[in-house]
């Protein structure tokens, strides 16, 4: 059956997962934990009984789904998915229609592009006998579920966050903005749901006393307002705006405003252009833009942002991404066809009609609303003069907005390059941020610098990274260069964690008796040996090897989950999704010898810092500092295995296969006690309980196939 909504099946593409006796036996254990027997029963046309046979005679325990998971954590299914199921037995599994897969492939935070872009070809997924080999492979499953997986099921729940969280420190506040995206919130589904999903109280309030004013979601306009080209993309409007409406309320109870990321005018699936072919324009694969030359396009825009706004009392605002993954304009991609209409109109009056017609329809209902035009990928596409004329452009209302990182000049293990975003290890201000910022004040705008103080992709996968003075000494820098306002997040590093509440307190004093005063606060006795291990993992994180293409295809965001593959899997690692065994693009611009011996140096640094802590109670931060770690650890002993296997040395796979089984097996059992570490918003459980089963099962594998003619 053909998906032509859907990315393209690859016949010649599938993951062979030899660690399983079959594909039946691989996605039952993979989604035991997420998807009840019946509906597993129901998707491999079997029953019940079939289903939890398979599950005991791997050895896991008897079901106990947490319901969260189809409505919280349905991308961990589909990611768990993805490579076993085919398309039909995948929507059976979901209970969606190809329209609903195809919505949140499209409108997810890029799932589609996380994916790689295609499906890989799986067969249909069904129960058959087993050979001899592969009841071998059985027995030896079940004899690591019963000895390491028994408590699969119990520890801390999924997706209860916040269930015994303090709320009760003084609330804190800010003129400028401190803006953050929910550490729980769903991306494109945010106003499909019941907003206490997304928003709940618990969490509001801890922002509050964390002194953010501000939370951002994603909107895409159609959905929103009347499509006057097609009124079926709209469906649901009304709704949408009515939950809108619910959270811009609720969150003014804790002086919060919501903001809305706008990355319009939205391009459309080509079949959309044969009612409308005058309304196209630049194409990018299964997409082309909606041209903004054309005037029933900006009379749309307008029309939308208007609308909404009228619609949506008391909107805080929105930030508006103009040259991004998603294609909007017709030159806001490098990528794809060119547009004839646009082909000589500059970059820059581009960006700035798109601006200019959000922030003036917006004042018009309310002067308050705010219009935020981030810089992200403007130099990409537009030199610094340009930039300087797109901001002439601008009225000087609209607040102009800069990673505050983006160009820092670095050398990592002998190696130059330049940050483009989400660096910790490395902090911001950089020359580009702050000549943009200089150049907009001396034109009468606010300004403010968007960067992530809990995590970024270098490591994601934990809700905040214990390195206290790399955000120290970001946030002085920040003090000293005058910005106005924070973005302090992405869709990763929205959980209100301490890191927070020390940015705040170091924009207001960034004084060494100031922070003192806050790690004695909040470690008591134990503050200043917190201090000195804060000290030595911020030192080691600078090891990390960065480049934005080892943040989106490196092993460091998956971490221990990560499997070994003990042949070449054929596979290119996708941005924040799949690392597979592509090392040469984690590596981006570093030779894999330095590269494997930054992740060496980084982890062997970090692990002296849990020489101090070893024996503190636990903590937040204890539990950080040790999923660090496992996930630095696991990061170079990926790397130093594919490196060792490429390059036909044998000889140590086993003993590197058995570190990496105990670091997938710690991190289990911090995930057993803290259910904040492997979930990331737009990714939801990246790592989870299942995925570190099947990782100690992989390597189990290994071990066995490496050691047995021994």
């Amino acid at each position: 059956m053909d998906y032509p909504k859907l990315p393209p099946v690859k016949e010649d593409k599938s993951l062979n997962l030899k660690h399983f006796p079959n594909s039946f036996y691989a996605a039952v254990f993979r989604l035991w934990e997420m998807v009840p027997a019946k509906n597993l029963a129901d998707t491999f046309q079997t029953d019940e009984g079939a289903v939890c046979l398979a599950a005991s005679q791997m050895g896991l325990p008897p079901q106990k789904c947490n319901p969260n998971w189809k409505k919280l954590g349905y991308i961990t299914i589909i990611r768990s998915a993805w490579h076993i199921l085919p398309y039909n037995q995948l929507l059976k599994l979901l209970d969606w229609t190809e329209d609903e897969l195809a919505v949140v492939l499209k409108e997810d935070d890029f799932f589609g592009e996380k994916l790689g872009n295609f499906k890989p070809f799986c067969p249909k997924v069904e129960y058959t006998v087993l050979t001899e080999e592969q009841t071998e492979k059985l027995s030896a499953i079940k004899n690591i579920s019963q000895k390491y997986f028994c408590n699969l099921f119990r520890g801390a729940e999924p997706f209860d966050f916040f269930e015994n969280e303090n709320s009760s420190l003084p609330a804190k506040t800010s003129q400028n903005i401190r803006m953050i995206y929910s550490y729980c919130g769903l991306y494109a589904g945010v106003l499909d749901n019941p907003i206490d999903l997304s928003y709940p109280d618990a969490l509001l309030a801890m922002y509050q006393a964390r002194g953010i004013n501000a939370v951002w979601l994603p909107a895409v306009l159609y959905q929103l307002v009347p499509f006057p080209f097609d009124e079926t993309y709209s469906a649901g409007w009304e709704k949408r705006i009515s939950r809108l409406n619910e959270l811009i309320s609720k969150a003014k109870k804790y002086g919060i405003m919501v903001f809305l990321y706008i990355n319009e005018p939205r391009c459309m699936p080509l079949d959309f252009f044969e009612k409308h072919p005058e309304l196209k324009g630049s194409v990018k694969g299964r997409f082309a833009s909606l041209c903004s030359s054309q005037k029933e396009v900006t009379d749309y825009l307008r029309y939308g942002i208007k609308t909404l706004c009228q619609n949506a009392k008391d909107l805080g605002g929105f930030f508006v991404i103009t040259c991004s993954e998603n294609l909007t304009h017709c030159k806001s991609r490098i990528e794809g066809s060119e547009c004839i209409r646009c082909k000589d109109v500059p970059t820059h009056r581009l960006v700035s009609d798109v601006i200019c017609a959000i922030y003036e329809e917006s004042v018009k209902v309310s002067p308050s609303i705010k219009t935020i035009a981030w810089t992200w990928a403007w130099a990409d596409y537009m030199t610094e003069e340009d930039i300087q004329k797109c901001i002439d452009a601008l009225p000087v209302g609209v607040i102009i907005q800069s990673n505050s990182e983006d160009g820092k000049e670095f050398t990592i293990g002998g190696v130059d390059g330049f940050v483009r975003d989400y660096s910790i290890s490395i902090p911001g201000p950089a020359p580009l941020a702050e000549s943009i910022w200089k150049y907009a004040k001396s034109k009468g705008h606010e300004v403010s610098a968007k960067v992530q103080i809990n995590n970024s992709w270098e490591c994601s996968t934990l809700p905040f990274i214990p390195v206290f003075d790399l955000v120290r000494e970001h946030m002085s820098s920040l003090k000293k260069s005058g910005v106005d306002h924070l973005m302090l997040s992405w869709t990763l590093g929205g959980y209100p964690s301490v890191n927070l509440q020390l940015a705040t307190l170091c924009l207001e004093d960034d004084s060494e008796e100031i922070y003192d005063s806050f790690l004695k606060e909040n470690y008591g006795a134990d503050a200043l040996v917190i201090k000195q291990a804060a000290k030595i993992f911020s030192d080691s994180f600078r090891e990390f090897p960065f480049h934005i293409e080892s943040l989106y295809k490196g092993p460091q965001n998956a971490g221990p989950s990560n499997l070994l593959y003990p042949e070449p899997s054929g596979f290119n690692a996708t941005m924040t999704c799949y690392a597979y065994d592509d090392i040469d693009s984690w590596r981006a611009i570093y030779p894999r010898d330095v590269y494997i011996n930054q992740l060496r140096i980084l982890s062997e640094k970090w692990e002296r810092g849990l020489e101090l802590i070893k024996d503190l109670p636990d903590s937040d931060f204890k539990d950080m500092a040790y999923g660090g770690y496992c996930i630095f650890r696991s990061s170079y002993l990926q790397a130093e295995f594919t490196d060792k296997r490429d390059s036909g040395n044998s000889s140590c796979l086993a003993s590197i296969a058995e570190e990496e089984k105990e670091i997938a097996l710690n991190m289990y059992r911090l995930m057993t006690k803290n259910n904040l570490i492997g979930y990331e918003a737009a990714n939801h459980y990246y790592v989870s309980k299942s995925m570190l089963a099947e990782k100690v099962v992989n390597c189990q594998y290994i071990i066995d196939e490496l050691t047995k003619d021994k």
